[in-house]
């Protein structure tokens, strides 16, 4: 006998629901952002005309206004004791930079100017003095000796020949004699003469126990065995052979020689330098 069993599968249903779609944002109102780029825009167009009215009213001022144009020069000198002094006439040309607009002057062009034209000057500094005049700065090149060419010329410290300057002054200037140069006609024999013997006269300006001493003449026409007179009452014809070089350790021992000497000065011919034991000639 066979039984038969059946079996009961309950199906449950699940519930299907629909898949809901998603919805775009709902877009913003644009009138906002419109008006922010609106200033911005604005506000930078404002900005860039306010730089160009500044940029023309800058040019106008500063460049095309008749207020900043060169009307002079104030020129100064320094006197010996290194004091600045204005200068009533100076002799410059200021022609090159009357009416110019004072800060389209070339500065450094308008220096080299003036150094060209006037060699007795030195240490040429040349600044604006808003709005409309230029300060001009100099020294005095002072003559240190003279020496003969076609006439007599002064010469500076340096060898700068010297215009205009006065024969009054030439009391207490040294005399370069044994050459001939000038301006115009100075080799390279006759310069390195020249530099010796100044080297000499500023050797003996900074010895301290010469100081009341000063040189009258250097003979330099031979420049191995040079030779000097000293601008002293005492001491006037006395020669002194000093030879070519060595000018500070040889005047140390001149100074030696004339203390010693002391009042038998004026009974002396010549002193010789050149050896390591100086010679005193007798008159």
């Amino acid at each position: 006998m066979v039984l038969g069993i059946s079996v009961m599968v309950k199906i449950r249903r699940q519930k299907v629901r629909p898949h809901k779609k998603k919805r775009d944002p709902a877009p913003r109102p644009r009138t906002r952002r419109g008006f922010s780029t609106f200033v911005k825009f604005a506000f930078w167009t404002i900005i860039v005309a306010l730089i160009g009215a500044g940029v023309v009213g800058f040019q106008y001022m500063f460049a095309d206004s008749d207020l900043f144009n060169v009307k002079g020069l104030d020129v100064r000198f320094y006197d010996e004791q290194n004091v600045l002094r204005r200068a009533g006439f100076s002799g410059i040309d200021d022609k090159s930079v009357l009416g110019e607009n004072i800060f389209l002057v070339d500065l450094n062009d308008f220096k080299e100017k003036i150094e060209s034209s006037h060699p007795e000057f030195k240490d040429v500094m040349v600044r604006r003095a808003l709005p409309n005049r230029l300060i001009v700065q100099v020294k005095k090149r002072l003559p240190a000796a003279q020496i003969y060419g076609d006439r007599l010329y002064f010469i500076d410290i340096d060898g700068i020949f010297l215009p205009d300057v006065k024969s009054a002054d030439s009391g207490r200037v040294p005399l370069i004699s044994g050459i001939r140069a000038s301006p115009y006609r100075a080799g390279s024999i006759q310069k390195d003469k020249i530099r010796k013997a100044l080297s000499l006269i500023k050797a003996l300006s900074e010895n301290i126990r010469l100081s009341r001493f000063k040189i009258k003449t250097i003979d330099i026409a031979d420049s191995r065995n040079v030779s000097f007179f000293l601008d002293a009452a005492d001491a006037e014809k006395m020669e002194i052979k000093i030879g070519e070089g060595e000018f500070a350790k040889r005047l140390d021992v001149l100074a030696t020689v004339l203390e010693q000497l002391a009042r038998d000065v004026e009974r002396v011919k010549y002193i010789d330098l050149r050896f390591d034991d100086p010679i005193v000639g007798p008159k």
